[in-house]
């Protein structure tokens, strides 16, 4: 059993990492590709407490994807909000489903992470935007963080935002990457379908 199983509840009670005023940030990033109405895809959205929040915020549809069952029995589903179980290398969705992506602080846990990219350009409509909120690995407190996620079988593959920001421009989503709070940082990409990806 991962660690993500065993852990749910315990994510699902503790783990509110994100106020409403966190969402109210979030979706002003994304919200040139979101009208009212429009669908968002939470890809490692765990529990669903972003979700909840993005779909007020955005007064937008929202759907979790996750992996872990033990996740998604905690998401508080509704007619905003909708969890579905399945991995971000191969999505159980339609070509240009969603007007945006968000990934928050999972990116670094997927396994193919090339084929999530590739993944992301399929799902997003031409023109929509990808969101990745992740941590910079450089720090120490950080250092720690990788060993303990490889110890635990996670991936831990973290990137720093200038390896970010190549990366998924390689694979056909240019963007920017723009350091938050401590080492938190965001990359904010437009798929745009008429360029070759690598």
């Amino acid at each position: 059993m991962g660690f993500f199983n065993w852990a749910a509840p315990l994510i699902r009670r503790f783990g509110d990492r994100f106020t409403a005023d966190d969402a109210d940030a979030i979706g002003r990033w994304i919200r040139p590709a979101v009208e009212p109405g429009g669908h968002v895809l939470d890809v490692g959205g765990g529990a669903g407490q972003l979700a909840s929040l993005l779909a007020a915020a955005l007064h937008a549809r929202v759907t979790v994807l996750d992996p872990t069952p033990e996740m998604l029995a905690h998401v508080q589903a509704s007619e905003h909000v909708v969890a579905v179980g399945g991995v971000a290398e191969d999505m159980p969705f339609d070509d240009d489903a969603f007007d945006a992506i968000v990934v928050s602080d999972a990116f670094h846990h997927f396994r193919d992470q090339k084929t999530a990219v590739a993944e992301f350009r399929r799902v997003v409509r031409p023109g929509g935007l990808v969101l990745v909120l992740e941590l910079d690995p450089r720090p120490f407190v950080m250092r720690l963080i990788v060993i303990g996620e490889k110890l635990l079988g996670e991936p831990g593959a973290f990137m720093t935002p200038q390896q970010m920001c190549a990366f998924m421009a390689e694979h056909g989503i240019a963007g920017e990457c723009e350091p938050l709070a401590k080492a938190d940082y965001r990359f904010l990409g437009r798929v745009e379908k008429d360029r070759p990806a690598a």
